[in-house]
């Protein structure tokens, strides 16, 4: 687990079953309230608890999964990108999906943070663990 989650847990969480609390407790309601609490302790805690992103590399490009939630994805083809350069201090910027200035960052716990710029101009960022690879498979696919 990223230690981000764990401050979006006492940011969101904490507060939530204090409110929660509250509320049956100045309404009487422990039993809907509990119910309430465990809920959303479970899909709030879970989803940020349990998120990752998955890097699939493969002859057409490389593609960002990230999980649990199902639908984001992002493909980067080889013939889209011009350019694949490793950026040191990962680090610094955190964990989740930001905008970094001259694009978009998909940052999640990695060691490494790949700056990738796209043919169209855009550029994204991402962090791994697997850096080197992927800078080394796109420079064997340049060479073909």
């Amino acid at each position: 687990m990223p230690p981000i989650a764990k401050w979006i847990g006492g940011i969101i969480l904490i507060p939530l079953v204090v409110l929660f609390m509250y509320m049956a407790a100045t309404t009487g309601e422990w039993i809907h309230y509990t119910l309430v609490t465990l809920m959303t302790l479970l899909v709030l805690g879970g989803v940020v608890m349990f998120m990752y992103m998955q890097i699939d590399l493969n002859d057409r490009g490389i593609h960002l999964k990230i999980r649990p939630v199902i639908r984001l994805q992002r493909s980067f083809l080889w013939e889209d990108i011009a350019e694949v350069t490793p950026k040191k201090g990962s680090a610094l910027y955190g964990w989740g999906i930001r905008f970094m200035g001259d694009g978009w960052g998909y940052l999640f716990g990695g060691k490494q943070m790949l700056q990738v710029r796209l043919r169209n101009g855009k550029t994204r960022y991402f962090t791994t663990d697997h850096g080197i690879e992927i800078v080394d498979a796109f420079r064997r696919w340049q060479a073909k």
